[in-house]
């Protein structure tokens, strides 16, 4: 799943870290030959590749429903009511670039086996008689 970091409303990718193998033998590699890949999120860079931009999102500054909420609420501009809620741009350009150096392992899922799995389907007549597991006989066969 592609991660994102946010600054002020404007999605990037965040950081990966995996280990791949090299099937196409590029960069002097042999083909078949492990790898460490560290860069952008290749899923979030190929979601932005696809929607043909290059990061989602905007400024809030520039947001139309954020300007005119800041309107309705009786203040001049969005610094005037930044200012009046105490928004620190340092504080938030510290937090973008602290949550800038994390990096992502994605990791396989481990699967875990279902419990009480219907096998045998559901019993809809409202009598209880689910089957669980394998389909196995009816309970009505003897």
């Amino acid at each position: 799943m592609p991660t994102y970091i946010s600054k002020e409303g404007t999605w990037y990718p965040a950081k990966e870290k995996v280990s791949l193998v090299d099937h196409k033998g590029v960069d002097g590699r042999q083909p078949g030959e492990p790898y460490i890949y560290e860069g952008p999120d290749r899923g979030a860079l190929f979601e932005l590749w696809k929607a043909g931009v290059d990061k989602f999102g905007m400024d809030f500054r520039f947001d139309s429903d954020f300007i005119n909420r800041v309107r309705q609420l009786g203040f001049k501009n969005v610094d005037e009511y930044l200012k009046f809620v105490g928004y620190d741009e340092k504080k938030a350009q510290e937090d973008a670039d602290k949550k800038a150096t994390v990096v992502t392992h994605h990791e396989i899922e481990k699967k875990v086996k279902a419990i009480k799995e219907l096998g045998g389907g559901q019993d809809t007549s409202g009598q209880g008689r689910d089957a669980y597991g394998g389909f196995g006989k009816a309970p009505d066969v003897k």
